[in-house]
């Protein structure tokens, strides 16, 4: 992120935003199970991008005690990752909590290897919780909605009749209604709003102005927010579907106009209100990335622009993150940084081959494109090693079988196990194998992704150091 970028997200915050009692919450309890172990706790910076940021971390002491202190402006949603298990819990400011951890299950090698393995979630409990707890409420109705939402979803996908959103909602009501919490009055319409938008219930322009226009943003309640990135998934694309929205791609692709794309959203009457508008052009962008539909360069302009014109704190969180998120596999930003083990047990970086082009490539032994491009890499190598470095992540499940192949082959450039940080297939977004990038001397990407060996990567090497005067 350049620093001028994040020097006026500063900047910003601190002239727009009053100041803010922030609240200590407290969180102990005694996990045997867990002893000498540290426990993370974390929130989400926002739920468009699902930016992690850590709360706390809890020492766990030889008898399994702990305690920490999370600081926190807002109810927040909580979460640590316990082997297995995502556990959370909502924690409302100045309170203390004293929770009961399920029994430590680390995850199996496997399974730890696995970045897309998903965890069992699981409420965390709290000792003596009161009926009228925050905890207990959405628990309790979170059992009793799931009970009949997938049975009604599934039911009106299949054109079946059965009980209606609207009587799941009005006997939920008739049950909770007592309570008067306004976070968990909002969790409760937002999930009935959730049901009769995947019940095919109501169009999605009802729902918009029934849920979304003209009512306050609620960026923390997990609820709100999982109706709107699914009301709003892929919204250009939609829109620009429609009469009113044929402009889009122009504004956009062509245009780099922040300006006149908001005129153009201007036409659906549901995002007059600016602060809903810029919330749903922000998740706009965020998915604009993830598609080829739209110029990558022209969103991040058009997210540059918003960043500089919004006076909403949370928007320029949002657009942090989106930035942060997106470019760190664009050409001219730096990748997410790694420490990686080779075969002889030496942690190694990206900084270790300072001076040299990198040309990075992830792989598996008993892949065999893998294999077939390996005979030429080892020609790469031996041409320009004075000048490229050429390094292969190995995602093989056991580092053995690594070290048994290169002990058979001999290959002699650097191999690295992907074993001690297994969520780096997702930092450069693998998702086959061999995946290529050419990586410079200041540690910016070149080419992502770049191309095989098999594809000519030694022409555009050679055409890229001849652009900037190298030969």
């Amino acid at each position: 992120m350049p620093s001028r970028f994040a020097t006026l997200l500063v900047l910003i915050i601190l002239a727009i935003v009053p100041t803010v009692a922030v609240g200590q919450v407290t969180l102990l309890g005694n996990a045997p199970t867990y002893s000498n172990q540290t426990i993370i706790f974390y929130r989400y910076a926002d739920l468009v991008t699902n930016t992690e940021e850590i709360l706390a971390k809890c020492e766990v002491d030889p008898n399994g005690d702990f305690q920490c202190e999370l600081k926190i402006d807002e109810i927040s949603f909580v979460y640590s990752t316990l082997g297995i298990y995502h556990a959370y819990i909502f924690v409302e400011p100045r309170k203390t909590y004293r929770i009961v951890l399920p029994e430590s299950e680390p995850k199996t090698e496997v399974q730890r290897l696995n970045p897309f393995f998903s965890e069992t979630e699981v409420h965390i409990g709290i000792e003596q919780m009161q009926p009228n707890d925050l905890n207990y409420l959405i628990s309790s109705f979170d059992l009793a909605f799931n009970e009949k939402f997938d049975k009604i979803v599934r039911e009106a996908y299949d054109g079946v009749e059965s009980m209606s959103a609207d009587s799941l909602a009005n006997g939920l009501e008739r049950r909770f209604s007592q309570y008067n919490h306004p976070f968990f009055e909002a969790y409760r319409t937002y999930r009935y709003g959730l049901l009769k938008q995947l019940a095919l219930m109501q169009q999605s322009r009802s729902i918009s102005k029934n849920y979304f226009a003209n009512k306050p943003i609620l960026y923390n309640n997990p609820s709100y927010m999982e109706l709107f990135n699914l009301l709003y998934d892929k919204y250009f694309l939609f829109f620009a579907r429609s009469g009113n929205g044929n402009d889009i791609y122009g504004n956009i692709t062509n245009e780099h106009s922040y300006t006149n794309l908001k005129r153009t959203l201007a036409r659906d009457d549901v995002l007059a209100n600016d602060t809903l508008m810029e919330m749903v052009i922000l998740k706009g962008l965020h998915d604009g990335f993830f598609d080829d539909k739209f110029s990558r360069k022209a969103l991040l302009s058009i997210l540059d622009s918003l960043y500089r014109s919004t006076t909403i704190p949370e928007h320029l969180m949002i657009a942090e993150n989106i930035r942060s998120k997106v470019t760190r596999l664009l050409a001219g930003f730096v990748p997410t940084p790694f420490e990686l083990y080779s075969i002889d047990g030496q942690l190694m970086s990206l900084n270790d081959f300072k001076g040299k082009y990198v040309y990075l490539n992830f792989c598996t032994t008993t892949s065999y494109s893998c294999l077939q491009e390996f005979s030429l890499l080892e020609k790469l190598y031996e041409k320009h090693k004075k000048r490229l470095e050429i390094v292969t992540i190995s995602v093989d499940s056991d580092i053995n079988d690594l070290k048994n192949f290169l002990e058979q082959t001999e290959y002699q450039w650097t191999f690295l196990h992907y074993g001690n940080k297994p969520e780096i297939i997702k930092d450069f977004d693998i998702r086959a194998y061999p995946t290529y990038f050419l990586i410079g001397p200041d540690r910016r990407l070149i080419l992502s992704p770049a191309p095989t060996p098999r594809e000519n990567f030694e022409i555009q090497f050679f055409n890229y150091l001849r652009s900037i005067g190298e030969i």
